[in-house]
Order: structure tokens, then sequence, then C-alpha cells
């Protein structure tokens, strides 16, 4: 596929157009991209480089990259039908997008500690170029923001409630109040009383994934219960973000 064809062929003309001189992103990933092919994906690139980078924080971002760049060759043939049914003005807008989320993409990649977390800002930026819909920059940015504070054992909760209340979200805006209450106790948990259940979910909430459910109007002050809690439309939306495509697809 051309250059020109390729969402992220503009990546290039990125780093000349951002003010290297004051943002150590930027001259991290012109350092980056002074090696790179001028065509996509980055694979070749990326192996060239291994051997060339120094410090965590150079690390972090060709992960991030290699990441993104892995997951997006998975989608070629979408990636071919995309560039015919859209415009040439749409697909200059997607490019435009994607510039600035690539360089904020590098820059919470260099910031975030945890492999794995490195990783989920590349499959929400790969992810977020291939759909059909014109990418929306700010919520791929919250989105890879809320990749950079979530813990392995978080992602693992989400998704068991988005196993048992993922289908109610498909064809409605919420998953009523009700449904909710007696579904969670499908969950991996039961109805036991657990504190830990609290601590992830109450993180879940503070990132708008998941909300409590008021307890039932007929229960005593005294009893001692679990809190339960409903899936957002934001919360399936991140989990389908950082899911993995199949291997061979495309």
């Amino acid at each position: 596929m051309p250059i020109d064809d390729h969402p992220f062929d503009a990546l290039e003309k990125q780093f000349q157009m951002e003010d290297l001189s004051v943002s150590p992103v930027g001259r991290a990933l012109l350092a980056i991209a002074e090696k790179l092919p001028l065509d996509w994906p980055l694979d070749k690139a990326v192996e060239s480089l291994k051997n060339h980078l120094a410090g965590d924080s150079l690390e972090r971002m060709r992960l991030m990259l290699e990441t993104c760049m892995n997951e997006v060759r998975k989608y070629d043939a979408e990636i071919r039908q995309l560039r015919e049914r859209i415009t040439n003005a749409e697909w200059q807008l997607r490019e435009e997008t994607l510039r600035g989320l690539v360089l904020d993409a590098a820059r919470k990649a260099e910031s975030t500690r945890a492999a794995e977390r490195v990783k989920r800002i590349g499959l929400i930026l790969a992810n977020a170029a291939i759909e059909l819909n014109p990418t929306d920059g700010d919520e791929v940015e919250e989105m890879m923001r809320v990749a950079m504070e979530l813990s392995d054992r978080d992602i693992e909760f989400l998704r068991d409630l988005i196993k048992i209340q993922g289908s109610l979200l498909q064809t409605q805006q919420h998953v009523p109040r009700f449904q909710a209450y007696k579904s969670w106790e499908y969950g991996p948990w039961g109805k036991k009383i657990d504190t830990q259940i609290d601590s992830v979910f109450s993180k879940l909430e503070s990132y708008g994934l998941v909300a409590r459910i008021a307890p039932p109007n007929n229960l005593n002050i005294s009893a001692d219960f679990q809190n339960r809690y409903v899936l957002l439309k934001k919360g399936a939306r991140f989990a389908a973000l950082i899911q993995e495509a199949a291997t061979g697809r495309g």
C-alpha cells in the first residue's frame, strides 16, 4: 500500500511540525522515526532499532509503537476497504488526528512503568485508527489515559463484569438496575463480601467505566452486604479498544 494511502503515513510529517527543541518526547520519537522506512508497517524499522534504543523511556515508546504496528498489520484488508469507502478529505482528517495521537501515545508510554499498560496504549491507538467511524481524538486520549492507570487485576475484574452484563448493553444504552443487581451474583465473586472487590470496582467507577448500584430499599441499615456494580458504555468501549485481534486476520 503506498505511503499516502495509510492512516499512519503522516508520522514523519508530525515530527517536522513539532517544536522538537522543547519536546524531549518529540526528540526521542524523531530519533526513532529517522530509522523508519518510508512505508508502513514498522516491523522492519523496529527490528533495526533494538540495538540503538537507550533508556527505559525510549524502550517504552518502542514497545508502544511496535504493539500498535503489529495490531494494525492484522487489518490490512480492512484498511484497504476503509480507504475505498471514505473521501480524501475524510482520510486527511483521520491522518491529522492520528498525528497528534501518536505523539500523545508516546508521551503516555514514556511515563508509564508497566509494560502491559504501555501495550494497551498501543492497542487503543491501533484499534481507533482502523475503525470505520471517524477517529475521535478526545475519546482516544481519554482511553489511553485510563490505560495508564489500570492494572492487570483491574482489567480482569472489568472483563468479568462484561461477561455477565456486556450482552445487556448491545441492544440498549444502559443495563436496567434490577438486571444489573441480579446478574452481579453470576460473576466469579458470587455473593461473598470482599473488600478487594470494592477497591477494584471503586477505582473502575472513578474512571467512569462502571457505576455502583444503590442497595435495595428494604435492606436493613445494620445489614452487612457487598456493593454491586453495573457496567457502563464507556467500560465496554474501553475493553473493546484494548482487545487484540486474532493472529492472521486481514
